[in-house]
Parts: C-alpha cells; structure tokens; sequence
C-alpha cells in the first residue's frame, strides 16, 4: 500500500513533469487531456467531469462538448497555456485531485500485478515505478521493458536504473530523477548487505 508520504511526493511530482493544467489541451500525442495528464477519450468522458465555467456555476454538457470540440481540431505538440483562449471551461483543483488519486489507486493496482513483491520495495523504487506507469501506461511499462523489468524482479535496482531512460517527449530531467530513485535503492540495498 502506497504510503502518505510517497502519495504526496508522487502528487508533487507528476505535477512538476506533467503540468497541472485546469483547461482542456492537446497532450504530445494528440490527445484531449485536463489536469496532470488525465486523457479524456472523447466527449461522454468529459462531460462525466466537474467542469465549471467563469462564473463558477457547473457546466452543462453541450458547454464541455464545445470545449471538448474546439480543443481537439487544434494542432498537437503546443505548449498546455496554448489551448487555453480555445476553453472557456475550467476543472477546479479539488477534482484534479480526485482525479490524480483515482490514478494512483489504478497504478498501485496494475504494478502490483506486474511485480510481484511491489508492496515490499524499496519506497524510491516505487515512486520510480509509478512515473513511469503513469508516463507509459500499464501495456507498454509490462511488454516493451523486458532487460528494465527482469531488473526489477531480480531486485537489481542499479541495472533497473542503468535501464530506465525513456525516449523523447520525456525531459532529461524527468529521466534523471527516476534514475537517481533507482540508484539510491541500489545504494541503500549495497549498504545494508554491508552491514553485519
């Protein structure tokens, strides 16, 4: 079970590398998205969310749809801020967070089906592992990952570490703190089999 502690480093940190955006925008795929990289696949998915308008009154379902439509026949690959003057709606903090709870309640539940033993890991090397679940999704975190998931489940943390850089859209240093969580667990694990 995720620690309070780790859910607010982790809340911290998806929103430092994924944004906490209140609008609808394009994600660097294509992909409508509100919050910290909520994906939002098309306009029922929206219109199940709280969004509220400028005089702060809750949005009615053809008032997201524009939103929703506007947003989506812009081009991809802008900044978060560029798709705002194509919104008029806004999603409160209180249901970004809702939202980024369900989402870490989901991962927990899909790494623990991929590692077995996930509960019992070192706290950084979970807090690595939900970046990139989060980042990657389940699928391609279980199928494309296989030299940096034996790592994991052969609780090698310092070749996990040596294995767990990801291809642009993701920063330099995105890729650099999860490397140093792996590292420290290697380090911390190197430590404590040192110690008689």
């Amino acid at each position: 079970m995720i620690t309070s502690t780790e859910k607010q480093v982790l809340r911290a940190n998806l929103e430092k590398y994924e944004g906490k955006v209140s609008h609808m925008y394009l994600d660097s795929r294509g992909f409508v998205t509100v919050g910290i990289g909520h994906l939002i696949a098309n306009v029922t998915e929206a219109q199940k969310l709280a969004f509220k308008t400028t005089r702060n009154v809750p949005a009615s379902g053809a008032e997201i749809k524009s939103d929703y439509d506007s947003v989506k026949k812009q081009p991809a690959n802008r900044v978060a801020s560029f798709y705002k003057k194509f919104t008029s709606l806004i999603l409160p903090d209180v249901e970004i967070d809702k939202l980024t709870d369900k989402h870490i309640l989901t991962f927990e539940s899909e790494l623990k089906r991929i590692y077995s033993g996930f509960e019992n890991f070192p706290s950084e090397v979970r807090l690595a592992l939900f970046d990139l679940i989060f980042n990657l999704g389940m699928t391609d975190l279980n199928n494309n990952w296989p030299k940096f998931n034996a790592a994991i489940q052969a609780k090698d943390w310092q070749t996990a570490a040596d294995e767990s850089s990801r291809a642009a859209p993701i920063s330099a240093e995105r890729n650099r703190y999860v490397r140093n969580l792996l590292e420290t667990a290697a380090k911390n694990s190197a430590a404590q089999a040192l110690t008689p």
